[in-house]
């Protein structure tokens, strides 16, 4: 693994700060634009968990905060919960450039769905950090459902956010498959929090130096209950194998499926307590 992968940088939660810092280096920046979902405190330095962009805002970049819980004019900080139906107009309406330096996806829910809303509508963040479940081995591609991806409607501003202890997210196998059809390679892991990906135009004839996806998850605890352990069967029928999902034309049903399959045959301590309703 990489000497940064389990380390920490002077503000982030894991070695964000370290990779961004020497990528933005060797790369250069363009418009020192960022955006941060979720931004789970009021403003930074306070008691959070470690933003990613603190350190980007100190330096002098500016940009967009998400979080469905706070909300700081200050430092543009605006309150939403965010859904692959809604995250566009939201870039819209704040103005978001199509192209941006960084964007950091980690929201403990659907976050790949929201991830992919951003890529198909043709934005191009150069550098990308995505929160992944390392409960999930990285040959799955396990994710936790969008709600407006189950229905046709979601009251959004009923919507209460509950977190789905050790099912939250989505693996990195899932995660992989949106990044890559994207034009996205990954470039780094921080522990258990984040996987980091750059723009393949960026990269150049650089990317046959990298090393490959598995490479970089070489002694990581993945499989290992990261979270509380399942205690309601209800979380079955909200996650998904992305990757059946794509094959199968967004068949929701047969996705559901492959999903229980798979972590049937896994016995994965996260799913320990409800093993028997698969």
């Amino acid at each position: 693994m990489h000497q940064w992968t389990d380390r920490s940088g002077p503000y982030s939660q894991g070695s964000q700060d370290l990779y961004l810092e020497k990528i933005f280096s060797v790369f250069h920046t363009t418009n020192r634009y960022f955006v941060e979902f979720g931004f789970n405190t009021l403003s930074y330095g306070l008691n959070a968990s470690g933003a990613n962009t603190q350190k980007l805002y100190e330096d002098g970049w500016r940009g967009l905060l998400l979080d469905a819980n706070n909300e700081n004019t200050r430092i543009n900080l605006k309150k939403h919960y965010l859904f692959a139906t809604n995250i566009v107009a939201i870039f819209e309406e704040n103005n978001v450039p199509k192209e941006f330096d960084y964007l950091s996806c980690d929201m403990d829910s659907h976050d790949l769905w929201v991830f992919r809303a951003i890529l198909e509508a043709g934005y191009r963040p150069r550098v990308i950090t995505t929160e992944y479940n390392s409960n999930y081995p990285i040959t799955d591609a396990i994710t936790l459902l969008d709600p407006t991806i189950v229905r046709n409607s979601v009251d959004i501003g009923k919507f209460e956010f509950k977190f789905s202890q050790c099912a939250w997210g989505a693996g990195a196998g899932a995660l992989r498959i949106v990044a890559e059809a994207h034009g996205y390679k990954m470039v780094g892991r921080v522990g258990n929090l984040d996987l980091i990906w750059m723009r393949n135009d960026l990269l150049m004839n650089q990317c046959s130096l990298l090393p490959p996806f598995e490479w970089f998850f070489h002694d990581a605890s993945i499989g290992k209950l990261h979270h509380r352990q399942q205690s309601s069967s209800d979380i079955l029928s909200q996650i998904i194998d992305y990757e059946t999902y794509v094959r199968t034309g967004g068949n929701l049903t047969a996705s559901n499926r492959a999903a229980h399959s798979i972590l049937k045959r896994r016995r994965l301590p996260c799913y320990e307590s409800v093993k028997n309703f698969f």
